[in-house]
């Protein structure tokens, strides 16, 4: 059985004190620390035999760069969902964008010396003609390890090897800098855009590629809350309004708060009645468009990481303070008593709840939620060597409690804090932490990357292989003990919610509801 809520969350249970205990209403959770509450009892294992079924799906729903990556609330028998929904519409109008660029293989090289750079080049032009299939793929993975750095070869590894697999036939780099220059531009037609491209010192063959990865369709988007009956599927209402096409980036979680729901889109967050879908305000979103930033509803205001962080009344949207020391819009913010917890850009700060000042700035940074127990917060961070950090808070500021680094390519996901221990599960590994000391319990490499886990019944539960598995731990300092995992296909840059013994997720193209049995 689970342990009791620490007498510690207090003041974040006073926070969402309309949350029920068996909802999901927010990001993370009704504690917005990845824990059940009231957990019900899961299988000792996962098997055929005990592996959650699919209850219903409800099926059209885009994800990625046509409708990011937010996760579910779920509150009072519905399921929410909050979208920029994109999708393409014809044009006449051309532009050779960074979406563009990329379909054709660009990449921002500047974690390789300019040097390593020309040289990769330079070998790419003069490879062997003897090198085919597997030989060639060898040659381009011992050239990778040889000339690129151990964190240069994780982010752009396998781009180095596929442009030695095009040889060629690859775009050149310095195509990519000319096209940069005209990203702004918008060509008339398709034949002006045709123009310019022939005007152009390029090879004939990477003409034709140019012209042909320029599309005929141009981005729009809507702004989507969806809400559907947590039982069967059925959508019960839908609000939509124009939006900004923002990409996958636009990866928010609602929350669902005294009978109305927030949710941050492309150009504005809204409150909504969450019975009806009615709008009750929308207030504009004056820093990045499209935040994956999910909002945290305290005292009264609706917090947000935008870019900087703002502080929005609850009752009518109006902005009460903001702080453009805190940077980012990926992260979301948590709460200790009074102090609001940002992983900012490239800091870890601390703002006053109460008018938006900065308490205290200390080392962090990253796309990961902080995560509190009591007077201790862990978070995972971008930093140097210093990839989860745990700190000790007090009134005088955090003192850093210890910090473990690791290499990776991804630090996005969530810790969770369970019985005196911090479970890191992404980043390409699962491990325990001894919360007071430090100390690595146990340390296993894992197919699980950004995706923050749960816990429920005193067992985690965690996207494996890109979402298409869901693994279950047991939360224990003991021992790894794995037991087991079932076929889901969930989409993998979100996390799941469990209500009951319901378990809901997103996929590529739908919303799923699968039962424990």
């Amino acid at each position: 059985m689970m342990k009791p809520i620490p007498l510690s969350i207090i003041g974040l249970l006073a926070v969402t004190s309309s949350l029920l205990s068996a909802d999901w209403p927010q990001w993370r959770g009704p504690d917005r620390n990845g824990v059940v509450r009231d957990s019900p009892v899961l299988p000792s294992e996962l098997t055929e035999a005990t592996a959650p079924q699919k209850v219903w799906e409800l099926e059209g729903i885009p994800s990625d760069h046509y409708g990011g990556h937010g996760s579910l609330a779920v509150a009072n028998g519905r399921v929410y969902l909050a979208l920029v929904w994109h999708r393409d519409e014809p044009t006449d109008v051309r532009k050779i964008d960074r979406r563009v660029t990329s379909a054709l293989g660009s990449r921002a090289t500047h974690s390789i010396p300019p040097e390593i750079v020309e040289k990769m080049e330079h070998d790419r032009m003069n490879l062997s003609r003897r090198l085919r299939g597997a030989a060639l793929d060898q040659y381009a993975r011992e050239w990778v390890e040889q000339n690129l750095e151990p964190k240069a070869q994780l982010s752009l590894g396998n781009w180095v090897v596929s442009r030695f697999r095009k040889g060629k036939s690859a775009v050149p780099l310095s195509v990519f800098e000319t096209l940069s220059g005209v990203s702004d531009r918008t060509f008339g037609s398709q034949e002006e855009m045709e123009a310019w491209v022939n005007q152009q010192d390029f090879d004939p063959a990477i003409k034709n590629l140019i012209i042909e990865a320029v599309p005929d369709t141009r981005l729009v988007a809507n702004d989507v809350i969806l809400v559907s009956d947590s039982a069967t599927g059925k959508e019960i209402w839908r609000f939509e309004k124009p939006g900004l096409p923002t990409g996958r980036g636009s990866s928010s979680t609602p929350a669902v708060v005294d009978g109305k729901i927030y949710a941050a889109l492309s150009e504005h967050l809204y409150c909504l009645d969450a019975e009806t879908g009615k709008e009750v305000w929308q207030a504009e979103l004056k820093g990045k468009k499209g935040p994956a930033s999910s909002p945290l509803i305290c005292d009264g205001k609706v917090i947000l990481q935008e870019n900087f962080l703002c502080a929005f009344d609850a009752e009518s949207g109006d902005v009460i303070w903001k702080n453009e020391q805190v940077k980012g819009s990926n992260q979301s913010p948590a709460i200790w008593k009074n102090v609001v917890l940002c992983n900012s850009a490239k800091e870890f700060k601390g703002v006053d709840l109460k008018n938006g000042t900065t308490l205290w700035t200390v080392p962090g940074g990253g796309d990961g939620t902080p995560v509190v127990s009591g007077d201790v917060v862990v978070v995972s961070s971008r930093s140097e060597g210093k990839n989860l950090i745990a700190y000790r808070l007090s009134d005088q500021g955090p003192k850093q409690l210890w910090s473990r680094g690791f290499l990776s390519l991804r630090y996005g996901s969530s810790p969770i804090i369970y019985d005196g221990n911090v479970y890191y599960l992404g980043s390409q590994r699962h491990c325990c932490i001894n919360l007071e000391s430090g100390k690595m319990q146990w340390e296993r490499q894992a197919s699980s990357s950004i995706s923050s886990p749960i816990l429920a019944d005193g067992k985690l539960l965690v996207y494996e292989n890109r979402g298409g598995f869901l693994a279950m731990l047991q939360a224990t300092p003991d021992d790894y003990t794995n037991l087991g995992r079932a076929k889901v296909g969930a989409l993998r840059c979100a996390s799941p919610a469990l209500v009951g013994k319901d378990l809901f997720l997103r996929t590529k193209k739908s919303v799923v509801c699968y039962r424990f049995r």
